[in-house]
């Protein structure tokens, strides 16, 4: 009887299986093409972006290049010529908005070339911009130090000590002009007049890196403050 009992139990089983998948078999079938359409549907978003990713890195290649060849070209005329073609060429590049390398170096291109032609609020917006967006760049402490720079050169110099600390905040374990920063803080701290602060930050500098080149010229400095 038992074994009777469970081969009519294995047919009712299979029998109450194939209703239910009668039954469900339309919304089985949906859920399968939802998963398949998915899936293609993925990979040809992801052929597109590669296919587009692509397409900028050659742009950018092409514009970095014409860049590179303006310092051979002796002609005034000509060369702002082929300066404001770049500039053209990489404004189309940054608009198209992809958050990509590419991105990161058509605006270190572009603020460079605000930075040389000393549009020096262009610059700084620029530099920020990339420094924002793609914090983790190697791009990054170069475009917010070529940013106090600039603030520097605009005689913004409350500016420029703020972005000088936010590389010292942000990037003193990844950047390896960490003892200039501090260096540059301090002088510029000197020049607001800012004594003590000055010391300080040569202090830090000392106590930091005390090995660095830049340490040398802050001992002077605390030297020379001291003596006053």
């Amino acid at each position: 009887m038992s074994r009777n009992s469970e081969k009519t139990d294995r047919i009712q089983f299979k029998q109450k299986l194939t209703i239910i998948i009668q039954k469900n078999g339309y919304i089985l079938l949906g859920i399968l093409l939802v998963i398949v359409f998915t899936i293609v549907g993925l990979l040809i978003f992801n052929s597109l972006q590669m296919k587009n990713l692509e397409k900028s890195v050659q742009k950018i290649e092409l514009i970095q290049e014409a860049y590179q060849n303006l310092s051979t070209i002796a002609d005034e005329t000509k060369k702002k010529v082929a300066q404001d073609k770049i500039k053209q060429d990489l404004d189309s590049l940054i608009d198209e908005g992809r958050k990509d390398y590419s991105l990161q170096r058509a605006l270190f291109m572009r603020a460079n070339l605000y930075f040389k032609n000393k549009d020096w609020d262009s610059s700084i917006k620029d530099f920020e911009l990339l420094a924002s967006e793609f914090p983790k760049s190697y791009l990054s402490p170069i475009s917010l130090i070529n940013a106090g720079t600039a603030f520097e050169e605009s005689g913004k110099i409350d500016e420029a000590i703020e972005v000088y600390k936010k590389v010292v905040t942000d990037y003193s374990n990844s950047s390896p002009e960490i003892s200039n920063i501090y260096f540059s803080i301090g002088r510029l701290y000197e020049a607001e007049s800012d004594f003590d602060s000055a010391l300080d930050t040569y202090n830090t500098l000392l106590d930091k890196f005390p090995n660095s080149n830049w340490t040398n010229l802050a001992r002077s400095r605390i030297i020379n403050l001291e003596s006053r």
